[in-house]
């Protein structure tokens, strides 16, 4: 029997997240012979006119990942082409109940990661949350777990703006057409807020660039970042770094797994041609956290030191860097380097090293053959071992032995 062949529209962006979410549609659909993909841009550049493939031949199904225009998007919601919504929010295409499916961002998971990783960073007096600057749904939803995260571990949260619909109804919900936050005022208004956050104070924003908004607030009222106020965005939006001068925490949407999850919608909507009913939804968690310096660790030298001299001595048998350890602290190199230095005028490198040669000076005075060190503490090579002995000791090993 032949398999019947599907044209497939995928409209999104190939900026940043973008590329991701259409490479997650690629590793869905290679398995799919009989799928032949289409890309456009969204925006101006989708229209009715391109409903169509290059054979003049109405597109089989449609992946959508950001809106066109409207008279496209009022197309769609009249049709019965089989759609995938990925965090479309048009009032019209959730009105279908035939041949659609949506895929959304499971933005609680993204607030209560947020508030875990804070938490996890270190000990606060207050919390804060920063919106988007005009109403967005994901915005509150976010919110929303960030907040209820935060109480049961006995802190408020205070958002910004304060003024912002408390509450997330459906998606597609009409946003409230009232609220809009005035940018005239916006920095202004932003760094009176964090400047009435009692510190040390753990602020979630909605986005990285409102994050790199709340870094520079800071930084305009010499509030040290993050000693006094830790923050953490959503995107992991590197461009937004250089807005403020450090590297922004932040939790990592898996945009890849959204279009795999996409295309695997459309592939039951192809499979299942007369299913009707409620559109079925589809949530994806975030990926991870990327721990940047706008959380590190406030740690006094001491504290720091302790932490990573205990990583050391634990792992003294595995071939660890200065990196592994500064990894383990959750901070920057820099304020790694300079604890150390506060401390005892010592290195990273030269605290791994004494570690590991009195492991294997230990190994050596009982007896055991330096291959076999060379092998259990995954050194790269017996001269390697005599030479840092050496230069540890001030003697080699052939003089111990003697």
């Amino acid at each position: 029997m032949k398999t019947k062949d599907y044209s497939v529209l995928v409209v999104c962006s190939m900026r940043r997240a973008g590329r991701d979410f259409f490479a997650g549609i690629l590793d869905s659909a290679s398995s799919m012979s009989n799928w032949y993909l289409s890309t456009v841009r969204p925006g101006r550049f989708f229209g009715c006119g391109e409903l169509v493939d290059e054979d003049g031949r109405p597109f089989d199904g449609v992946i959508i990942s950001m809106p066109g225009t409207d008279d496209v998007m009022e197309r769609i919601a009249k049709s019965h082409t089989p759609t995938v919504l990925v965090n479309i929010t048009d009032q019209r295409l959730s009105a279908r109940t035939d041949a659609i499916s949506s895929v959304w961002i499971d933005n609680a998971d993204v607030g209560r990661r947020g508030a875990r990783h804070l938490l996890e960073r270190g000990e606060y007096k207050s919390a804060g949350y920063v919106h988007e600057l005009n109403y967005q749904f994901y915005s509150t939803e976010r919110m929303m777990a960030f907040r209820d995260t935060m109480k049961r571990c006995g802190l408020e949260t205070t958002t910004f703006p304060d003024d912002y619909p408390a509450s997330a109804k459906a998606p597609y919900a009409k946003p409230p057409a009232a609220f809009h936050l005035p940018s005239s005022d916006y920095m202004d208004r932003l760094r009176n807020w964090v400047r009435k956050l009692p510190k040390p104070a753990a602020v979630m924003a909605t986005s990285d660039m409102r994050a790199a908004d709340v870094i520079n607030a800071c930084r305009a009222e010499n509030i040290p970042v993050p000693s006094q106020v830790a923050v953490i965005g959503v995107d992991n939006d590197l461009t937004q770094h250089e807005k403020c001068g450090m590297s922004i925490s932040s939790v990592v949407l898996d945009m890849r797994r959204m279009g795999q999850q996409a295309t695997r919608e459309l592939d039951f909507l192809f499979n299942h041609p007369r299913w009707k009913g409620r559109i079925h939804e589809a949530l994806i968690p975030a990926r991870d956290v990327f721990t940047g310096e706008s959380t590190s660790r406030s740690l006094s030298a001491t504290r720091l030191v302790k932490m990573a001299l205990e990583f050391i001595y634990s792992n003294r048998t595995r071939n660890i860097t200065p990196s592994d350890v500064v990894a383990h602290l959750g901070c920057s190199r820099q304020l790694a380097y300079l604890r150390f230095s506060q401390a005892g005028n010592t290195t990273i490198r030269h605290e791994i090293e004494k570690a590991r040669m009195e492991e294997a000076q230990k190994r050596i005075q009982s007896g055991e053959r330096v291959n076999d060190i060379v092998r259990s503490m995954q050194f790269t090579s017996a001269n390697q071992v005599y030479r840092i002995y050496k230069r540890h000791f001030g003697r080699t090993i052939r003089q111990v032995d003697a």
